[in-house]
């Protein structure tokens, strides 16, 4: 690097170094986000997706012993994010009941489906279902399971805004690599310009020759017959005097 003759090479070089230092610290930045999304592209990607967060409802169950017509319920409801406020039971024969822990006793043989309704203080509601056979003489234990109409619900409840979800996803993801794109492209020519104005410049030393004391031996023309595309020589010189 040669040294700085005057005062216009002094801000030259000040600048290239300057933008020498923009241009890397530019693609470093790039880099360092680079390398965090290839060490977690699952978190990365997961972070750009807005959340689907839905409130949680409460989760009905219970369990039932049977001894003969004589059938009792006994609650294993869940609380979801609120406090369960009230249980409505259908006993499959036409009769219902608002306790939590019922004993029903059916009039007559009885095979079908019973049905337990867990409501919470926000309004969200859970069913949970069991086959029930009540007959003389039988005794049996046996759980509930979860409505399959609620199964259904959970599963197709909102598509869309899986769909709107994953779209949005997407996007930021292709505008954050983008962005990455264009970063390192500045990078690469601020850094460029730095050392354009940084390197060494070349120097071009122009040389002027000026002929001079050029002199010229003069050319006569042949005699005549002489064809016109012979050269010209010089006039024959005549030999010097004897001594």
């Amino acid at each position: 690097m040669t040294k700085p003759a005057n005062r216009r090479e002094l801000v030259e070089l000040a600048t290239g170094f300057g933008l020498l230092a923009l241009g890397i610290g530019l693609n470093l930045f790039s880099f360092s986000i680079a390398a965090a999304i290839v060490a977690n592209p699952a978190g990365f990607v997961e972070s750009w997706i807005p959340s689907q967060e839905t409130p949680l409802g409460p989760h009905a169950s219970f369990m039932f012993t049977v001894e003969g017509l004589v059938v009792t319920f006994q609650d294993g409801s869940q609380a979801g994010d609120s406090p369960i406020s009230g249980y409505s039971w259908d006993f499959g024969d036409g009769e219902r009941s608002n306790a939590q822990n019922p004993q029903h006793t059916y009039g007559i043989n009885f095979r079908g489906v019973v049905r337990l309704t867990a409501v919470d203080t926000a309004g969200r509601e859970s069913n949970a279902i069991a086959n029930v056979d009540a007959t003389p003489g039988i005794q049996l234990q046996g759980n509930s399971m979860t409505d399959p109409a609620d199964i259904a619900n959970g599963i197709g409840g909102n598509p869309t805004a899986g769909l709107v979800g994953a779209f949005v996803g997407l996007a930021s993801v292709v505008a954050v690599f983008a962005m990455l794109l264009i970063m390192w492209l500045v990078g690469a020519s601020i850094t460029k310009a730095g050392w354009n104005l940084v390197k060494p410049k070349t120097e071009t030393i122009r040389v002027r020759i000026k002929p001079k004391h050029l002199e010229a031996e003069p050319l006569y023309a042949e005699p005549s017959g002489i064809g016109r595309d012979q050269p010209l020589s010089p006039r024959p010189v005549p030999p010097p005097p004897p001594a």
